[in-house]
This record gives structure tokens, sequence and C-alpha cells, in this order.
């Protein structure tokens, strides 16, 4: 299952963009613009817990539970299915393809390295990297630093290891969406992180997971309650995961020679580097030995089948994607490792299952 780029998380963030008049790469949701016009809220903040797709939503909640008895809309988010990508499209709108982010590593040919791009740091040897590096080379300009450009109040609310000031747990996260309700902002992104780590450590079905993601319902109603008035509440996920049953490191296979170097993206978005004059070996043997756990695309079938998204290309997409991307369908990852340590997430996300793609979009205000 690939992404529609016409019924996406993008079409809900171009309706709230076009709501404080900024321009957007994607059309705007012509029933969600005309919910935001009849009802008129002052301020809209999107909220964004990691990890909470629809699926995991239906399944762990009850129907008359406080998100699912306010659920607008189940859509997808963009592929790649992951934090770095769905984050960064939908605090700027625009998807992978045009900004560029396409997952938690990209190789940099100027720097013969593949980056984790969040951390700045070389994601096979560690390396450090100036603060920035990444943002320099491919910046991205969001929703909230636009709105400020046009004099519009407009701020951000993160984990403290993220934003100075940022918040420290889930109560923490909840009242500073409450305080910032009353401020003079006009637009609020607010993104909670716990969730999606809780799965990764603990997996999707763990009683700890489930838990937590009873007291995200809970503080929610909590904060609707307590909120200014004029303020709407789009809660959405970037994700959802899937545990993981068996992980293949690619040097355990004899496809490593086919390589000029590991392997970048995601280890359920596995994107190829390949010798020259080796491309047609590479893809009938790894069709041969894993056709039914990934779909192998070559870079022309990418950029045919808009894989990443519509519209202009970033400059960088050509060298991101590589030759080839392999793109998990089932319960199995790749990695791409000569030296395995070892660690392996339960849960995790980036393939093409509905699981991973499915979104809610879930509209909260206080009821007067």
């Amino acid at each position: 299952m690939f992404v529609l780029y016409d019924e996406c998380i993008l079409n809900y963030v171009a309706s709230i963009r076009d709501y404080f008049g900024l321009a957007s790469a994607y059309t705007k949701d012509e029933r969600f613009s005309a919910y935001l016009k009849k009802e008129e809220p002052e301020k809209i903040f999107i909220v964004l817990i990691d990890g909470m797709g629809s699926r995991l939503l239906e399944r762990k909640l009850s129907k008359d539970s406080f998100l699912l008895s306010h659920l607008y809309k189940e859509t997808m988010t963009v592929f790649p299915p992951t934090t770095a990508a769905a984050t960064t499209s939908i605090q700027n709108g625009k998807s992978p393809n045009q900004n560029g982010w396409l997952g938690w590593t990209s190789y940099f040919k100027e720097f013969d390295d593949t980056i984790t791009l969040f951390l700045d740091e070389g994601y096979y040897n560690k390396k450090k990297y100036p603060e920035g590096t990444v943002k320099k080379i491919i910046p991205v300009s969001t929703t909230v630093d636009e709105l400020r450009e046009k004099g519009i109040k407009a701020s951000t609310i993160n984990p403290y290891y993220i934003e100075k000031g940022g918040y420290d747990g889930l109560k923490d996260f909840g009242h500073m969406i409450i305080e910032r309700s009353f401020s003079d902002d006009k637009y609020v992104y607010a993104y909670y992180d716990k969730y999606d780590s809780c799965m990764h450590h603990e997996g999707v079905d763990s009683k700890k997971s489930d838990q937590l993601l009873k007291d995200i319902n809970d503080e929610l109603a909590y904060v609707t309650r307590h909120l200014n008035d004029k303020t709407l509440l789009v809660v959405i996920a970037d994700h959802g995961l899937v545990d993981i049953h068996d992980t293949i490191n690619i040097y355990d296979t004899d496809l490593t020679k086919y390589l000029k170097r590991p392997c970048a993206v995601e280890p359920r978005a596995s994107v190829f580097y390949i010798k020259e004059g080796m491309k047609e070996g590479f893809a009938k043997e790894f069709k041969a030995m894993f056709e039914d756990d990934f779909i192998l695309l070559s870079k022309d079938e990418v950029k045919k089948t808009h894989l990443f998204g519509k519209g202009e290309d970033h400059e960088r997409f050509d060298d991101f994607i590589g030759d080839f991307i392999a793109i998990a369908k089932g319960d199995k990852d790749l990695i791409s490792k000569k030296e395995d340590d070892g660690f392996r997430m339960k849960a995790t996300h980036a393939g093409c299952t509905l699981d991973e793609l499915m979104i809610p979009i879930i509209i909260l205000k206080k009821e007067v």
C-alpha cells in the first residue's frame, strides 16, 4: 500500500495553512476547510502524538473513549511513515521528496557518510558533526516560521531535550498546551514523543504501551476541559507501528558484493547504493531472497510511483534515494551493519502496512 497524496495528512495541513493565509504545496481538504470556516477558531494547535496510528487506536481504546469519540477522519501519513519524514512534512506542508527529509538517515556525498538527520551524527561510525550541519544542507521553513514572518504569533511545544524550556512528562505536556491556549499564540505545534519510544522498546501490545495510550487519552480529555474556548486542537500522529519478528542483516547475505556502501533511510524502507554494472544482478538476487517480505523498487520506479510525494523534487532527492529501495510489507526489517551490535527494537515503522500508514484526525475543543 502506497500513500495517496491527494488524500493524506498534507491536505489537512494545507487547510490549516490556508486558514492563516499561507500557501501550500498540496491542495487543501475542502471538507476540513469548510469546517474551519464555519467554526472560526481563534487559535489552532496541532497536537502530534508520535506513533499513535489510527489502527492502534481502534484496537486499544473503546469506541466511547475520549479520543475515538472525537475522531474526525482517518487518513494517510506520508511515505515513509516515520518520524523524521512525517513530522517534517507536517511542520512545513511539503512531502518528503520536496523537503529532502526522507527518514532517519541519508547518505551525504560531501562527507561520504550516512548521517542521522536529527542528531548530526554518522549512523555507522558515530562521527559527530557540528550542530545544524544537516539543517544547513536541507533547511526547512516551518508553518511556525512563516506565520512569525507575517507577524502572527506562533510557537512549538517540544520535549526538553529538543527545545529549551520544553516539557518533562505527559502532564507537563498537557499543562503547557493549556497555558499556551491562553497566550497570544494563534498557532502551536505540540509534539509528544513517549508513546512511540515506549513501543519501540516494549512492543505494540505491551501492558506499558497500552497504559501509556490510556494515559494520553485521559490527559487530552483533561486538557480539553481546561482549554481557552477559542482554541481548536487537531490531534494527529506521524505514523503507527508494527511488532518486528525478524531482522535481516544484509551482511549475513551474499548481497554485500553488490553494495557500494551500507544502506540508508530506514530499516523498513532501506535505500541501496549499487556498484556500477551490477544493478540487474542485485535486483534478481534480492527478489529471489526477500520478495515475500519486501517490495523492491528501482530509482525510476520510485519516481514513477511518486513514492515520496508529488511536485518538484528537492535538489538532493536523487542522491538520497540511491539505486533501489526495499519496503517492508510484513513483520521484518533490514539492517546493514558489518559489526552487528545485537540491538533490536521490538516494534518499529516506515514500511507499507496500514498499521504504519494510517493516522487519525481528532478534533477537540472545550464545550461551552
